[in-house]
């Protein structure tokens, strides 16, 4: 079992936020434009990941996560941990400390009911997912579960908004 916490705000905490699903490998565009939505509605942003190899076991009163993994095999919590910490780090570059105000959430399990459950704790104006990865790997994720923009859209009241992502040759 491992344990994970977000990162607190980049400034003080605003009164309406946008929340980006944000993971490792992701085109920075996504993060971009919910950053360009959220500072012209004068918005925070709450970027998420949400770690589909874990499972939260239980959530401390202070925002720790107590964790575990899937594969029962998988003993790399400390990657995982510093996986998480590398990506907030990566979003504070690319966000600096201006506009919008930030914070990066640090979630596991399913991915669009997670950034459902963290768009209704923070009101969330509007979610903004990037669009589904390009070429076979992306159709076969999205063959096998689905899109998470078109999940989102189905079952939580917030608007979705999806950033396309250029295709690869």
């Amino acid at each position: 079992m491992s344990t994970a916490r977000s990162r607190a705000w980049s400034g003080a905490a605003p009164d309406a936020v946008v929340v980006v699903g944000v993971h490792p490998d992701q085109d920075l565009r996504v993060l971009d434009a919910a950053s360009d939505l959220a500072a012209r509605l004068d918005h925070g942003l709450v970027a998420v990941w949400v770690d589909p190899t874990r499972r939260v076991v239980r959530r401390e009163t202070d925002g720790t996560l107590d964790l575990t993994p899937i594969d029962p095999d998988d003993d790399d919590s400390l990657g995982q941990v510093a996986a998480a910490d590398e990506l907030a780090d990566r979003i504070g570059l690319r966000l600096g400390d201006g506009r919008p105000v930030w914070r990066f959430v640090y979630s596991a399990g399913e991915i669009a009911t997670e950034l459902a459950a963290v768009s209704g704790q923070y009101a969330a104006a509007y979610v903004v997912v990037g669009s589904r990865r390009p070429g076979l790997t992306g159709w076969m994720n999205e063959a096998i579960g689905g899109s998470v923009a078109g999940r989102l859209a189905h079952t939580q009241s917030h608007p979705v908004v999806v950033v396309p992502l250029a295709p690869t040759r």
